[in-house]
């Protein structure tokens, strides 16, 4: 069956001399991976540009169920990226946005919500000329929400402990495994408020940035068992700081 739809590129795998295989998050066909062949040789019709992180491409696809590596028939780029290809920044945060999002997304189900979500979050990068080291956090606790795991805005003088296993604030302080302590606790509830268009009114400290990355981190680990080792936030921060 042929599919037309809408993608976001995540990232791509080398595959024999001259093919990869593309991982990308599309809006009719949720997270799908696809064979290229031939891409990589000069004279491809496909260039290897349309595979760069956050890339946003029209797809003509032969689909079928199952799961299983597709096949493109078509593809084309209809609003290439101005600056995030360009930007070493830019760069490191998309290749960290695309490594949580498909180690997030294991289903093949559609998730128009969060297809949008996600195009919009793009979009935003791509336009945006502020500060931008805290533009990861938002977006880590916004997806949260698209995947089930959105933290309980519950915090206060009492409740200023946050239990990364239970999602919520608590008066009492576990352990340091399991909850943050109170200072961390008031950024980790500061930047969950926040939407991924108002992240640039933010100013966490370099030192708190990196403490509470490597926790939110951990949260993800929580919820999503299977998500495995990240490792993309290690070239973020050598960027960031």
């Amino acid at each position: 069956m042929i599919q037309k739809t809408q993608g976001i590129v995540l990232h791509s795998l080398r595959y024999g001399e001259t093919s990869i295989i593309a991982r990308i998050f599309t809006r009719d066909l949720g997270m799908q991976s696809f064979l290229v062949p031939g891409v990589r040789k000069t004279r491809s019709r496909v260039k290897m540009n349309l595979f760069q992180p956050l890339t946003p491409v029209d797809l003509v696809v032969y689909f079928k169920e199952g799961g299983g590596l597709l096949r493109i028939k078509e593809i084309s780029c209809p609003e290439p990226l101005k600056t995030i290809p360009y930007d070493i920044l830019k760069s490191a945060i998309a290749m960290f946005l695309s490594e949580i999002l498909s180690k997030s997304l294991k289903e093949q189900d559609p998730n128009e919500a969060l297809f949008a979500f996600f195009t919009d979050a793009t979009g935003i990068l791509d336009r945006s000329g502020e500060r931008l080291a805290d533009f990861h956090l938002v977006f880590m606790l916004q997806l949260s929400s698209y995947l089930g795991f959105q933290p309980r805005n519950n915090h206060d003088q009492v409740n200023c402990f946050f239990n990364l296993r239970e999602g919520l604030f608590e008066r009492q302080y576990e352990s340091g495994e399991v909850c943050l302590d109170k200072d961390l606790s008031r950024a980790f509830h500061e930047v969950s408020t926040r939407t991924i268009s108002d992240f640039s009114s933010l100013r966490i400290p370099a030192g708190v940035r990196r403490q509470l990355l490597a926790r939110t981190i951990d949260y993800y680990r929580y919820h999503l068992p299977g998500i495995g080792e990240i490792r993309s936030h290690t070239v973020l921060e050598t960027v960031l700081h």
